[in-house]
Parts: C-alpha cells; sequence; structure tokens
C-alpha cells in the first residue's frame, strides 16, 4: 500500500470533502481514490524482451503493491526507433492513466534535430521520475597513445572514433565533444554496430568509441581500453575514477555541456502526456520510486544485467529543466 506525502495529501483532501471523481481534473480530488480500481497502462516504446521491456515488466509486481486496487498493464508499441511509442505517449488521455519508458536522450535528439515522425515537445511531458542511467562512456585503446581525455584534448594528430552508426547516442556524443572542444578528429559512424566498433578499436583501426555506461564499463574492464571521460554529472559506481564531462573546459565549454550530460543522466525516464493533473502526478510519481526502490526489483534487475538507479520526481524535473533551458542550443551542438 502507497504511503508517505501523496498518501497523506490524499487523506487530508479526502477529509476535506474532496471531489473524488474518477473525471475530475482538479487539484481538490483524492489521487488515491481516482486509481481505484482503473487500469494504468505502461508503454513500451520498443519490442518486448529488450531492457526497456524489462524494466517495466519486472517493475509491475513491486507497483501493484503500491497500487493494490489498480490493475497494471504493459503494452509495447515498436517503431521508428521508439519514436512510435513516445509518440502514442504524449498523445494520450492526461488522465494519469497512461504512462511511458522513453529513452530521453533519444527523444530529446530527434526533436532538436528534426527527425521525421515526432510529434512530441520535450519540454512538454508530465515527468514521473528515472528508472535507471547508462551515461555514456568514452575510451581508448589498452595500447593507446591518448590514455586521458587530456590527451585527446591535446591531439596535434586526428583522433578517429569508430561508432556503431551514424544517429546512435554515442554518434551524438562525439559530435558534442568535437564541436565544444577544438581538437582535430574524424568520426567513423560506418560500422554495423558497437560490438564492430569496439573490434576496430581493439585492433587499432580507430583511436577512441563510445559506448553506454554499461557496455562501455564492460569494454574497459575485460579488456584494459582507458575510459577517459564519462558524459554524465557524477561518476560511473563501476569506474569512480574517470572523470566526467564538467570537469573540462572553460566556463563557457562547461555551460555548453551541461544539458548533454543532464539528458544522459535521465536515459530511461517515465513520462505522460503533459497536462496530467500534479496531484495524481505526485502520487503515481511516488508509488513508482518506491517500486522501483525495493530490494527485489533492484536485485532482479541485476540478474538481467540491467541497473536500476531510480531518481524521485523532483530531482528528475530538476535535471531535465537544465535540459529544457538548453534545448535549442542542443541543435547546435549536436549539428554534424
Amino acid at each position: 500500500m502507497l504511503t508517505g506525502t501523496a498518501a497523506a495529501t490524499a487523506l487530508v483532501l479526502a477529509a476535506c470533502g474532496g471531489d473524488a471523481s474518477p473525471t475530475a481534473g482538479s487539484e481538490d480530488e483524492d489521487p488515491a481514490a481516482f486509481y481505484e480500481g482503473k487500469t494504468l497502462t505502461m508503454v513500451v516504446p520498443y519490442n518486448p524482451g529488450g531492457g526497456f521491456d524489462s524494466y517495466l515488466r519486472l517493475l509491475v509486481p513491486y507497483l501493484e503493491e503500491q497500487l493494490p486496487d489498480t490493475t497494471i498493464r504493459v503494452e509495447n508499441q515498436p517503431g521508428g526507433g521508439g519514436l512510435i511509442g513516445a509518440n502514442a505517449v504524449y498523445q494520450a488521455e492526461p488522465d494519469g492513466l497512461t504512462i511511458g519508458l522513453i529513452n530521453y536522450p533519444g527523444a530529446v535528439f530527434a526533436e532538436v534535430t528534426g527527425t521525421d515522425g515526432v510529434t512530441f515537445k520535450s519540454t512538454d511531458w508530465t515527468q514521473y521520475g528515472r528508472l535507471g542511467a547508462l551515461p555514456p562512456l568514452v575510451y581508448t585503446a589498452p595500447d593507446s597513445q591518448y590514455t586521458t581525455f587530456e590527451d585527446i584534448l591535446d591531439a596535434s594528430d586526428t583522433v578517429t572514433f569508430g561508432l556503431g552508426g551514424v544517429g546512435s547516442d554515442a554518434y551524438y556524443v562525439a559530435v558534442a565533444l568535437s564541436n565544444v572542444f577544438d581538437f582535430p578528429h574524424e568520426i567513423i559512424g560506418g560500422y554495423p554496430g558497437s560490438n564492430e566498433a569496439d573490434a576496430a578499436l581493439l585492433a587499432g583501426e580507430v583511436d577512441a568509441s563510445v559506448n553506454s555506461g554499461g557496455a562501455g564499463v564492460l569494454l574497459v574492464e575485460g579488456s584494459g581500453a582507458h575510459g577517459v571521460v564519462a558524459v554524465s554529472n557524477e561518476p560511473l559506481e563501476q569506474l569512480p575514477d574517470v572523470p566526467v564531462i564538467g570537469e573540462f573546459g572553460d566556463e563557457a565549454q562547461q555551460e555548453q555541456l551541461a544539458p548533454l550530460a543532464s539528458v544522459y543522466d535521465l536515459e530511461r525516464m517515465v513520462v505522460g502526456p503533459p497536462g496530467v493533473p500534479e496531484d495524481r502526478a505526485d502520487f503515481l510519481a511516488e508509488a513508482i520510486f518506491a517500486a522501483a526502490s525495493e530490494s527485489g526489483y533492484a536485485e532482479e534487475m541485476e540478474a538481467a544485467s540491467y541497473p536500476v538507479n531510480p531518481l524521485n520526481r523532483a530531482d528528475t524535473m530538476e535535471l531535465a529543466s537544465t535540459v529544457n533551458e538548453s534545448i535549442e542550443s542542443l541543435a547546435e551542438l549536436l549539428a554534424d
């Protein structure tokens, strides 16, 4: 059963005679009563069986403990690199009964780069919180001359980045870093995937690569590659000695990169359509955070090789505000 601020607020509202009508959208209704007997749909914008799918399906029994009188169902809406499902969530009725787990960086980048098919505005989501984040890691080969990020920034020769595809998160990291810092570079995005890009790195075909913190950490730990910088506001838990991007550059460059770090720190974000009543959003966000904070959920996700580091609604919205304030400048930062 849900406890804490949201539940206490609900009791106070009920005691004051608040409207508990199922269709009411006012701040006077009891959000706990609203969810009784309802069905909450959680949209996964990808195929069943993947990481995003696991995050929500494994969460269901823990969320049911928080919302015992609510039916919870997971619905996969794959397609368009996650855009079809994201669009569906954005266009849903703003009643608090449809939420989705989106790739927040991918959604933001798709919008600011003018990708076809985007119907959402990243500044307008109702944000519920973060379930997990795997910020990107930039790394170099074990025998590379570039063993630190300073080495890359001071390079006189062209630094080649080998990446698994143009338009990927890794690609945009390389583009952003090369746009902010003035060092000679070449981005080779023609590898079929990250595994092939990593093989090219280890074979000496390229100087550096970029991947999510999970995959990048595994490569660094398993091969002796050098983790040189994490695109995050906080050090990676598995590689705490690798510096974060905010430690480099002058004040203007750090300001440019701040929204990039923040967008990746919110990677797997739970969102809803714009306009969900705040009391319902707060109530549901607290239930999601409580469920995601259960040790059993973390253990199941760890067994599935996916990290869980939930962030509550207030902290999620604070980080997102950094992105929202710079949403237009992100387009320039990511321009190839």
